[in-house]
């Protein structure tokens, strides 16, 4: 195949990892070294106190490893390519509510966990006596059990004086339904009524889930227990993916045993979480107390936003962070200014023209940083190009891509700057084969009527 050198723009560069050493970072617990990689994801941004924008994002290694150490004194922030000034940045556990959904499943699959019944080889560890009575294994808990338990745990690690707590569980139907709550009491007692029966109405479930914490101010984030495939559910898991993200809520799922491990792995890739998956009900406490560290490890920087044009109401984030010789670089994330926020823009306008004609001029902020900004102008007069959706990522090839854009190319380049494929598109949306690509990070975007698209950063991956 012949690669075509691309120069590639400054906002499809990711992120860096210097080749020097970092100190003593491994001995520090949610450190970074340079043996990782990582990535800052963006979760929620709130423009509703402008100029001063708060974005709400998650750092962690590839492993999935929470970062702990980072300051407002490293981060970077450019808007609309200004750099801006860094207000704060906090970690969101120390103030900021934090409503989580817990999604259970409590099929009946979730009766017998078989890891602990029975040996690597299949001999039953289980035992019957002289008169026929039943043994279990000493010290057996059954998948709802430790379920229960670890849930319990997990709620234990978050402040009640804070954050409100959701509990949904499910077997053909979803029959247990908490509203946002703060009464522990009463959230360990909805946990400990599940009873493991019936079959598996997943994706139902994780919709109802959305639609409780969506009320909530603050951090929203669901948490999924299932081991089986669901039958039962009247939405896909494609409406799922579609719920969440429209209403920005990052969903971490943990897979016990007989879970479908690529659509759940892709549910949560999708909507900015992060999946699990273990073969034994016997390992979930220690899943959700990862689960716990990664939640309140989400971080709150607050910007000043330079960009006083009303006209911009749609635009695209990015964040960057410098830690040392490494480099950690958000990938964008896309908001929408509200109404409220639009007419005080407007009236600044007025009040910089009137600065202008008085010979007074605008100062302008800038500081340093890697943080972008694209947006659509009202008063273009071409459509600007859109891509939506592109799923699954990490993907073993085939592509699916969702976009908005009159005739145009799709253009593909690698994390070093060079176009590995180009495809003509035109419509709403398209499937590509990239099988012959090697494994890695790329980037694809839109090229229609000289405008360029925002930027979806993807991983082939076999």
């Amino acid at each position: 195949m012949l690669i075509k050198k691309f120069s590639i723009p400054a906002f499809l560069i990711y992120f860096l990892i210097s080749s020097y050493a970092y100190g003593q970072a491994d001995k520090i617990k949610g450190g970074i070294s340079t043996k990782d990689t990582a990535d800052l994801t963006i979760l929620n941004i709130y423009p509703d106190s402008f100029p001063n924008v708060s974005v709400i994002f998650k750092a962690q290694t590839r492993k999935g490893e929470p970062i702990w150490n980072l300051s407002a004194e490293k981060m970077n922030a450019v808007e609309n390519s200004q750099n801006c000034s860094v207000i704060s940045l906090e970690q969101i556990s120390k103030y900021k509510p934090i409503n989580l959904g817990i999604v259970i499943d409590h099929s009946g699959s979730m009766a017998n966990d078989r890891s602990l019944l029975f040996d690597k080889n299949g001999n039953p560890l289980y035992t019957f006596d002289a008169a026929g009575n039943f043994s279990l294994p000493k010290g057996y808990k059954s998948p709802i059990d430790n379920a229960k338990e670890s849930v319990k745990s997990f709620i234990k690690s978050f402040n009640a004086e804070k954050d409100y707590i959701s509990v949904i569980g499910f077997s053909s139907t979803v029959d247990t339904k908490l509203a946002l709550s703060r009464d522990i009491s009463k959230v360990n007692s909805i946990v400990d009524s599940m009873k493991a029966d019936f079959s598996t109405a997943l994706y139902d479930a994780m919709i109802i889930g959305i639609d409780e914490i969506k009320k909530g101010k603050g951090v929203n984030v669901l948490v999924v227990l299932t081991d089986g495939q669901d039958n039962s559910s009247k939405s896909k898991w494609g409406d799922v993916v579609t719920k969440a993200n429209k209403e920005n809520i990052p969903i971490y799922i943990i897979g016990l045993v007989d879970a479908n491990i690529d659509t759940l792995r892709m549910i949560a890739n999708s909507t900015k979480g992060d999946f699990y998956y273990t073969k034994s009900s016997s390992s979930l406490n220690k899943v959700y107390a990862l689960i716990s560290k990664q939640v309140q490890a989400f971080y709150n920087l607050v910007y000043v936003s330079p960009n006083l044009a009303s006209a911009d109401t749609a635009r695209q984030i990015e964040l960057s962070f410098k830690v040392d010789s490494i480099f950690l670089v958000s990938s964008p994330s896309s908001v929408k200014i509200p109404e409220e926020v639009v007419s005080y823009l407007s009236k600044k306008e007025k009040e910089k023209t009137y600065l202008i004609e008085g010979g007074i001029a605008l100062a302008t902020i800038i500081v340093a940083g890697t943080l972008l900004f694209y947006f659509k102008r009202k008063s273009s007069t071409k459509r600007q190009p859109v891509i939506k959706k592109l799923y699954p990522n990490p993907s073993a090839g085939m592509i699916n891509l969702e976009f908005v854009s009159s005739a145009g190319q799709l253009q593909i380049v690698n994390l070093t700057g060079q176009m590995v494929k180009s495809l003509l598109i035109n419509g709403s949306e398209t499937m590509f084969d990239l099988s012959e690509l090697t494994d890695g990070g790329y980037v694809a975007f839109i090229q229609s009527n000289g405008q360029q698209s925002n930027a979806m950063k993807f991983i082939v991956k076999r």
